[in-house]
């Protein structure tokens, strides 16, 4: 474990999902979900053997306090035209931990260990699909060009092309609004306990009450960051 706020709170890294071993399998998926359960109403286990994290090209990172799991983060890592590509499969932070800078303190550990070494890229491309309007800032924050850019009336033709290439590779089965990088009905029958709110960015608020309005609808996002962990 990593030390990231001394004497209240440790972030375990699994860079490689696939090496967590059998036993404790169980014990992660438990925490995943219960995790999920806190923020969102569900009829089925979002993450299980079936719909599993641990392969090779996923990583873990989990915050742990008091000996409880209070947040997860869940990366895929893939490559697009010679482009090194990081999906963020899932997120969620216990609904008592809400507020305390979790998505930060994970993605900061992921990204050192994709990332922090000499022969890192300068750049990457980082996409993510959400109805959560403050995960899309929190990761539009990471990126110095975003699609869907809202509140910008410019997109770069090659950033769209490429959320669409990524998002037809993770979802070939899902359909994707080329204006606004929409897939309806995308959770199926999941819904937020609370629906939530930036309560920073009333544009961005704004954007998902009016464009995706349905709990299972949601936003397929891509941006292009410049690597700021590489040790060179």
């Amino acid at each position: 474990m990593i030390a990231t706020q001394p004497g209240a709170v440790t972030s375990e890294l699994l860079q490689i999902a696939s090496n967590v071993p059998e036993q404790r399998r169980d014990a992660v998926l438990e925490s995943i979900n219960s995790i999920i359960d806190t923020n969102w109403l569900t009829e089925e286990k979002f993450w299980s053997h079936e719909h599993s994290p641990f392969k090779p090209d996923h990583g873990i990172v989990l915050l742990h306090h008091g000996g409880e799991c209070v947040a997860y983060l869940i990366i895929q890592r893939l490559a697009v035209a010679g482009t090194s590509v990081i999906y963020l499969s899932g997120t969620a932070v216990r609904d008592t931990h809400r507020g305390r800078g979790s998505f930060k303190r994970m993605f900061d550990t992921a990204m050192t260990a994709e990332f922090g070494h000499p022969a890192a890229p300068a750049e990457y491309c980082l996409c993510w699909r959400t109805r959560n309007p403050v995960i899309y800032v929190l990761g539009r924050a990471q990126c110095r060009s975003v699609v869907p850019a809202i509140s910008d009336d410019t997109h770069a033709d090659d950033l769209d092309d490429l959320c669409l290439k990524l998002a037809a590779t993770l979802y070939p089965r899902q359909t994707v609004e080329k204006t606004t990088m929409v897939m309806r009905r995308a959770y199926g029958r999941l819904r937020y306990r609370d629906e939530p709110t930036t309560q920073t960015s009333p544009d961005v608020d704004r954007w998902f009450a009016q464009t995706i309005p349905n709990s299972a609808d949601a936003v397929f996002c891509a941006g292009l960051a410049s690597n700021r962990w590489s040790r060179r």
